[in-house]
């Protein structure tokens, strides 16, 4: 009897300490505690600034310091091998200095009125009727954009910990969302790979239904994995080194009413989703149109671009001043990229065009033969990224640079051409994925609804599903490849992005005419033995790409990197590795306190049949030997 009564009392002590781990497990901290165990930590405050934008005082939601000139959050820096340990502080909301800041979340009614008065023509094809009023309307709440001042932290495109659902690194399948409240704050812990890719990532806050209004807000910043390609460059004489964010803040303005002292703030979800609010521009590190310094004539400029638009993708094209309405196919001056998403290429690639989608990184070189001012230009996306409309996204020049005429200085110059430099790659060649490796192929659908009787409107789906945090949407195991066949059956663009890992893109395709959009011949040229985070699927197209799970494991997600199209639906939960058993989890949450008592009382209970055990092994023992001794006196006598 007593070995069924000792593996049930281990059987259940099991279940009770796996529930006590459940019920601790958060890294929710007191703000009055320090986040600084890691070998780098940052502090990093959201909170509500006025500051100057364009030609307004903007007030917002941003990671910026006081005493910080840009919206862009501080850069953090940290090495392969380290610890990253990131104490987030959420001053928003009530704990701003000032009075509230809007949009209010769209209801059911906002919803229902634009359906009545959409404001632009509509070029795709709409669904059911509408109902007669707002009350009318089925409301997918999940969905619904909303928490504004509710906020948690993504870092983007770093092989690092799981860190959606809480806490950090999350087995529990059944994980909530981590939810900083203003008010709150967070230790988030981080450990990066020895040998991780090193170059340009970045960071900002990822709540399902808050993350585009934050992000039209402003919230993101730089993060640099730091490696050798710094050292390697200046090894070439390429000393210049420059960053170039993209953001497409959609504001509005507002009246500046005593004691307010600004007069533009973010514009509400349902105008920055259809791109009709008024002030639509795109910033070049918070600038309009900046003016870069003049460099010399053959000398290397390095530029380090993230694209981080909320909802736009933007091409990349050099003109000489005045050339800008001529085919770039004749007239637009080569770049060379040297990295994307973080990996470093081992030589350097000619392009005269890039297409870049939100949260895309490449870094480049630009080299200039003649004098003269020369711009960066952003064009022809119109009609392409969405059901032919006009207007999404505008042209627009993004910066002017500025060659001089005076007689180069030798020293600025490279020792080589840019064509015959060599970098360290952030892959090995025997890295890339081989077909062998693939264990399985999976179809993954972007589709866009457009039932007129529910809400959010449009409605965006994966696999024919709104996100639901509390659903497994797709399993993978550490160590295995998988193929992703990535679907995309209407005339709208969705960036697909998945978390914590990188893939290789193997095919692209489009239904749409390059001869009708020229930009798209840009959007379909891949490399399959580029590493990636994020890939544009085409409008009515597909995208097939391997992934190699490796490093970290839990519950994590991918979704759409046009944020409202994810804040709204277009999201889904992928668990790598083995998850805790769901009964464990479901027992302890559904019967804490007796899990506990039962728990507390199997470990006294166990101490006691220990001691007792114990203490009859010993006695009995004790006998044994002596009549063993005495049987050996026997025979030796």
């Amino acid at each position: 009897m007593w070995p069924a009564t000792k593996l049930t009392a281990i059987f259940l002590l099991g279940v009770w300490h796996c529930a006590i781990t459940l019920a601790v497990e958060t890294d929710f901290i007191d703000c009055s505690k320090k986040c600084d165990g890691g070998d780098v930590n940052y502090e990093l405050v959201a909170s509500v600034r006025t500051m100057p934008l364009m030609n307004y005082t903007y007030r917002g939601r941003t990671y910026s310091t006081p005493d910080s000139d840009t919206f862009l959050g501080p850069t953090m820096r940290v090495k392969p091998g380290q610890s990253l340990w990131i104490k987030l502080v959420n001053k928003m909301g009530k704990y701003s200095d000032a009075e509230m800041l809007g949009p209010p979340s769209p209801s059911a009614e906002d919803y229902y009125e634009m359906l009545l008065k959409p404001g632009e023509h509509i070029k795709y094809q709409r669904y059911k009727r509408i109902p007669d009023s707002a009350e009318g309307m089925k409301v997918d709440t999940p969905n619904m954009p909303k928490h504004f001042d509710s906020t948690n932290l993504h870092l983007h495109g770093l092989d690092v910990e799981v860190h959606m659902f809480d806490p950090v690194g999350t087995h529990d399948p059944d994980a909530p969302h981590i939810v900083i409240e203003p008010g709150q704050c967070y230790c988030y812990k981080f450990n990066i790979p020895v040998h991780h890719p090193t170059g340009m990532y970045w960071y900002h806050p990822h709540l399902h239904g808050s993350t585009a209004i934050q992000m039209w807000s402003g919230m993101m910043g730089v993060l640099y994995v730091d490696g050798p390609l710094e050292k390697e460059l200046a090894g070439y004489g390429v000393n210049l080194q420059k960053e170039f964010v993209i953001w497409d803040p959609a504001l509005r303005s507002v009246k500046p009413d005593p004691p307010a002292k600004h007069n533009a703030e973010v514009d509400e979800f349902l105008m920055g989703q259809t791109t009709l609010s008024k002030i639509h521009p795109f910033l070049i590190n918070g600038k309009e149109e900046p003016h870069y310094d003049p460099i010399q004539v053959g000398q290397v400029l390095w530029l380090r671009v993230l694209c981080g638009t909320v909802e736009n993708e933007n091409t990349f094209i050099i003109y000489r001043k005045g050339q800008e309405e001529q085919p770039w196919e004749d007239v637009a001056v080569p770049f060379w990229v040297l990295a994307a998403d973080g990996v470093t290429f081992p030589r350097p690639k000619k392009k005269n065009i890039m297409v870049l989608a939100g949260g895309q990184r490449q870094e480049l070189l630009l080299q200039f033969d003649e004098p003269g001012t020369y711009v960066i230009s952003q064009q022809g996306i119109q009609g392409m990224q969405f059901f032919d409309m006009l207007g999404h996204p505008h042209d627009q020049i993004l910066a002017t640079i500025t060659v001089s005429e005076e007689e180069s200085d030798p020293s600025l110059l490279p020792t080589v051409p840019i064509s015959e430099m060599k970098f360290t790659p952030g892959y090995k060649e025997e890295q890339n994925i081989k077909p062998e490796d693939i264990v399985s192929s999976e179809t993954i659908v972007f589709s866009m609804g457009a039932n007129r009787d529910q809400t959010p409107f449009p409605q965006y789906y994966i696999n024919g599903k709104s996100f639901a945090g509390d659903r497994i949407d797709f399993t993978a195991k550490p160590g295995e490849a998988k193929e992703y066949i990535l679907m995309n059956a209407q005339h709208n663009v969705h960036p697909f992005h998945i978390h914590v890992n990188r893939f290789q893109i193997k095919e692209m395709g489009s239904e749409l005419s390059t001869e009708k959009y020229p930009v798209l011949k840009s959007v379909l040229d891949f490399d399959e033995h580029e590493w990636r985070d994020i890939v544009v699927v085409p409008p009515s197209g597909r995208a097939r790409i391997w992934v190699q799970y490796q490093n970290y494991t839990g519950k994590t997600v991918f979704h759409c990197h046009f944020l409202a199209h994810e804040d709204t639906g277009m999201m889904a939960t992928l668990f790598i590795g083995y998850p805790k058993p769901r009964f464990v989890v479901v027992l302890w949450k559904e019967h804490k306190q007796l899990v506990l008592g039962l728990g507390g009382g199997v470990l006294a209970g166990m101490l006691l049949l220990w001691i007792i055990s114990s203490s009859s092994r010993k006695q009995k023992r004790g006998y044994e030997l002596a009549a063993m001794n005495e049987m050996k006196s026997k025979v030796t006598h």
